[in-house]
């Protein structure tokens, strides 16, 4: 049976290149849009400035936009870092959704106390780092404990580097399991949806006119950005910054095959 020729794997690379930024591209832009339509309620419901909700339009359009700037630029190579790039705007889009729209809109533009919105702001952002820095560590920590798991993950063959997928479940089996699904936070939020209603008359305007359901969105965010921080970390970790480093240090990219 013969090698594919040159020409066809160039297409079929391209075709590949073109249904990721399809799906990151439109998939993104969707769930960001609902981000954004969250936060437009939010404007009403706080009778906020409707720059923000316009000003969240744009940068919603803007990764759409640079996810296929990204494709045109990759679109005939096979290189990791191209679709390092689409899964890190896929990732941004998402945190759109769950980190700015339903967290951090509230706790920055919503009319509550300057220390609830301080400390909230600071404790959320600084568990977020913490994940992200926990999980670079365990990376770091995979590789310190098998040494021969880097040389797996993107094997030398013949003058090229080769990223190899299934090495990557061997990191990620090799790396702490930190669930955050387990975390107090979800199941305070969880508690605290009944209590919301009821907080809603008894408090209102302080908890009333939308803040009840921003507070139990901001908590139910907390887990899921935590698992995506660990995503993140990994994509931007795995994908990108060893990419870019390897083609550094050895003058050639690092190629994704079979893809």
């Amino acid at each position: 049976m013969k090698k594919p020729t040159k020409q066809v794997q160039l297409q079929q690379t391209s075709d590949y290149m073109k249904s990721v930024a399809k799906t990151a591209s439109f998939s993104g832009l969707f769930l960001s849009l609902i981000g954004t339509f969250f936060i437009w309620a939010g404007v009403n419901a706080f009778n906020s400035q409707e720059i923000i909700w316009k000003t969240s339009i744009a940068i919603n359009l803007t990764s759409f936009i640079f996810t296929w700037i990204v494709y045109f630029i990759f679109r005939n190579t096979e290189q990791l870092v191209a679709k390092g790039l689409m899964d890190f705007l896929m990732l941004f889009n998402l945190f759109w959704l769950f980190g700015f729209s339903m967290f951090y809109f509230y706790f920055i533009f919503a009319p509550i106390k300057p220390w609830v919105r301080a400390t909230a702001l600071t404790s959320f952002t600084a568990a977020l780092i913490l994940q992200g820095c926990f999980a670079l560590d365990d990376i770091k920590k995979a590789f310190r404990d098998r040494e021969d798991l880097f040389d797996k993950i993107y094997c030398l063959t013949e003058g090229s580097i080769i990223f190899n997928k299934k090495a990557v479940n061997v990191l990620q089996e090799s790396c702490r399991d930190r669930n955050p699904f387990k975390s107090v936070f979800l199941y305070s939020a969880i508690f605290a949806m009944p209590l919301t209603l009821i907080l809603n008359r008894i408090l209102s305007p302080a908890v009333g006119d939308g803040h009840g359901v921003f507070t139990v969105t901001a908590f139910l965010s907390l887990p899921i950005l935590q698992w995506g921080m660990k995503i993140f970390a990994q994509t931007m970790a795995i994908m990108i910054y060893f990419p870019i480093k390897l083609k550094k240090k050895m003058g050639t990219p690092v190629l994704l095959k079979d893809w």
